[in-house]
């Protein structure tokens, strides 16, 4: 008994430490794997309010999203980065100069597509945004990487609402 006593004495500091480098590790897990997540961006299809290089910071728990929050979302087994264009139920036209409607509302006075110079949208509008589905669009429109292309995505797609952006270029 006096050696498991000893024993315990001797190394009841290293297994304090242990315990609270145990703790720790668990705390980070948890604030990084379920609460918050950093994403280093690809691309150029936010620019110019997040750039390529640049580290954002996400919340995975908000998962009430708007019009204009900017969202990490996966597809084809990648990461990308744009803005909610619409919710579900919302309606998506476009006009004969190629420029966006929202429900009626129009989006810009840019036009997503050139119509005069042929180019021509890749998916039927009008649009009805599905029920659990958002229509995404880029900020830099030339990078046609959104739901021009491939239509509305899936909530369940959506990562998380970018929170901070973290400028890591030129460092």
């Amino acid at each position: 008994m006096n050696k498991t006593k000893a024993f315990l004495k001797k190394h009841h500091k290293w297994f304090r430490l242990l315990l609270k480098i145990a703790i720790m590790a668990l705390f980070i897990w948890f604030l990084f794997g379920v609460l918050i997540g950093l994403q280093r961006v690809e691309g150029v299809s936010m620019s110019h309010r997040v750039e390529d290089g640049d580290l954002v910071l996400f919340s995975r728990t908000d998962k009430t999203y708007y019009p204009d929050d900017v969202v990490l979302y996966e597809r084809d087994n990648k990461t990308h980065v744009s803005s909610i264009l619409a919710s579900p139920g919302d309606i998506i036209t476009i006009d004969e100069v190629g420029r966006l409607y929202v429900n009626g509302a129009r989006v810009s006075d840019t036009a997503v597509y050139n119509i005069d110079q042929g180019e021509k949208p890749t998916i039927t509008f009008p649009v009805r945004v599905p029920g659990g589905s958002y229509f995404l669009l880029n900020e830099n429109l030339e990078d046609e990487d959104d739901s021009r292309n491939f239509g509305a995505i899936f909530e369940q797609q959506i990562k998380g609402k970018i929170v901070s952006i973290f400028r890591t270029r030129s460092i």
